[in-house]
């Protein structure tokens, strides 16, 4: 869904069908327990309101850890790696059966989904996550999403639940994702150290200067939470997905953001489809296809499929039917597909149109339109 320029937030809700909503471990976070009984009756409340509209949730949630750290006595401590999976063995159960007592008054039912980066990057398993989310919510569950912690290891990660929930967004074809922070949205500067600070309602573009107000680094790397925020709304916004922000810590935080508080980042461009989305930020690229110039040329303006004709050279090794980046001569990434070739069989096509100058009738097929992705507005 698009966020459609004069419209207003409360208009925005009869475009979604589908909103993600993401909530994070300071949101969640209570210092006896270990999670906030109060606000995740707040959370049941905003999604059986959302559902009232007709719109199908999906939570993904934070607060394993800290909810495990508690009920083993680990206290404020710093814990390694082994104690972390520990605490989140023990607390994803607790977290859960948290959302379902909240849930259970709303005759709202919720389901356990635990995620690792292994069940992303291959085509095969990550159709079956959406397979299995989408079933879910079809049969009116609300699913809530983790991060597998318990297993997951500091190599082998999300890296936050910020980029999970713009991933799971991709994979149930969301319309919204509205995250829930410890604070009100973006700032003109931060409001715990000036107290002149002012929020900033609507973002177009996270522009360099805006991502310096969120902390981000030229490097792309964050400083903070909400730079955490501010990257995953400008990674989500390139494939069409709006992204709000809001203060979760208060009574209906959700109503709230659609009446117009805290900081909502436009999509320009229409949603993609889910296996683009995939294919564009999700998937591990095994090689890469170098272009030359009449490729890109019959890519970006003509629109079209690429021919093995248009390949300069290639990278790695790959078979057909994995997923390829796509490169300019000087080595600029355009875009990404699946290849339709093998490597053997680009290297020997480029080899007979570079050493032999052989130029067949028909060039096989390499990447087709309908499974590549360019790093500029994709007209559908």
């Amino acid at each position: 869904m698009r966020s459609p320029e004069g419209n207003s937030r409360t208009e925005m809700l009869s475009f979604i069908r589908t909103l993600v909503l993401k909530v994070g471990s300071t949101v969640l976070a209570s210092p006896r327990a270990g999670v906030n009984t109060r606000i995740l009756g707040v959370i049941a409340r905003q999604v059986a309101w959302l559902r009232s509209k007709g719109i199908r949730v999906v939570i993904v949630s934070s607060g394993a850890i800290a909810a495990g750290r508690m009920k083993l006595v680990f206290g404020k401590k710093p814990l390694t790696l082994a104690m972390k999976q520990a605490a989140a063995s023990v607390g994803q159960s607790r977290l859960m059966w948290g959302y379902e007592r909240a849930f259970s008054p709303h005759r709202l039912t919720v389901s356990q989904v635990l995620l690792t980066p292994r069940d992303v990057v291959g085509r095969n398993r990550f159709t079956n996550m959406e397979r299995t989310l989408e079933t879910l919510l079809s049969l009116g569950v609300v699913p809530v999403v983790n991060e597998n912690d318990s297993v997951a290891t500091e190599e082998i990660r999300f890296g936050d639940n910020d980029r999970l929930s713009a991933l799971v967004a991709g994979t149930v074809k969301a319309d919204f994702l509205l995250i829930l922070s410890d604070v009100d949205g973006l700032y003109t500067s931060d409001p715990s150290r000036n107290p002149s600070a002012t929020p900033i309602p609507h973002v177009e573009k996270v522009t360099p200067e805006i991502a310096n107000l969120a902390g981000i680094s030229r490097s792309g790397f964050g400083t903070g939470g909400m730079a955490s925020k501010v990257l995953t709304a400008r990674w989500a916004n390139r494939w069409g997905l709006p992204v709000g922000i809001v203060n979760g810590r208060e009574e209906s935080p959700v109503e709230r953001f659609f009446q117009g508080g805290g900081t909502l980042f436009s999509a320009r461009d229409r949603l993609w489809p889910a296996k683009k989305v995939w294919i564009g930020f999700f998937s591990e690229p095994s090689g890469a296809l170098v272009l030359d110039e009449g490729a890109l040329e019959a890519l970006f303006h003509a629109k079209s499929s690429l021919l093995s004709g248009g390949i300069a050279s290639h990278e790695g090794i790959f078979d057909a039917g994995e997923v390829v980046r796509l490169l300019s001569v000087s080595g600029h990434e355009v875009g990404r597909g699946i290849s339709r070739l093998a490597s053997s069989e680009v290297a020997l096509l480029t080899r007979q149109k570079v050493e032999e100058g052989r130029f067949p009738d028909s060039w096989p097929l390499a990447v087709h339109r309908d499974t590549m992705i360019l790093w500029e507005k994709e007209e559908e």
